[in-house]
């Protein structure tokens, strides 16, 4: 025992129930201040639940804000790629449309430089057909010219040769009348050596004869000699 419980042994019993009193007020005091402490850890705690509780749920709304935020920004890309796909796809189309307007084009294009060429081609054969035909006709023509000229030739060779056969026959007549003539005249020279006294000779002369060989020996020379040109 220490000296504080040595020097209050000696209190009264009025002093002990004092006491005994007093202690039940401080343990009712203290018991209210355990409930009130108790209170107000429980709101303290109640309270810091509540905060805790709100701080999470504002986090969840900033990360859920985020989120959608995220997927907006996700949805817009893929609007603006879906856009750039659809614009590629129609410069894609277009210009699929413009190679097969070309391709066209150039199909038409080659189809009518194969028509020209080939109207080309039937126009050169046609042409070259009558070159050819115009040619042959040409050489037709100076061959019946040829053949029309040597006829003539021929024609005239054969008059000629007529005339030239009609003119040794006016010829060889001349010649058989001339020596007729030269013979007729030789007898007739003959004649002269019986004259009678008028110095006539006695046989008459021919002489009606000589001049008709003579006339027709010219003829006959003149005859061949125009049948000769």
């Amino acid at each position: 025992m220490n000296s504080m419980e040595i020097s209050r042994a000696p209190r009264s019993t009025h002093e002990m129930g004092s006491a005994r009193a007093s202690g039940r007020y401080r343990s009712k005091r203290g018991l209210v201040r355990m409930v009130g402490l108790g209170l107000v850890l429980a709101v303290t705690v109640g309270c810091a639940g509540q905060r805790a509780e709100q701080e999470a749920m504002q986090a969840r709304q900033i990360a859920m804000e985020a989120e959608v935020q995220a997927l907006a920004e996700q949805a817009r890309a893929a609007e603006a790629a879906r856009q750039q796909a659809e614009r590629d796809s129609r410069e894609l189309r277009d210009e699929l449309e413009k190679l097969e307007q070309e391709r066209a084009a150039l199909a038409r294009a080659r189809e009518a430089a194969e028509r020209e060429a080939a109207e080309r081609t039937r126009q050169a054969a046609q042409l070259q057909r009558q070159q050819q035909a115009a040619e042959q006709a040409r050489l037709a023509r100076e061959q019946e010219e040829r053949i029309q000229q040597m006829e003539r030739q021929l024609m005239d060779a054969e008059a000629a040769m007529r005339r030239r056969e009609q003119a040794n026959t006016r010829l060889t007549e001349a010649v058989t009348a001339t020596e007729e003539l030269v013979q007729m005249l030789a007898s007739e020279q003959l004649k002269y050596d019986e004259v009678d006294e008028q110095a006539q000779t006695v046989e008459p002369l021919q002489k009606s004869l000589i001049s008709e060989l003579e006339e027709r020996k010219n003829t006959l020379i003149r005859e061949a000699q125009s049948l000769s040109y």
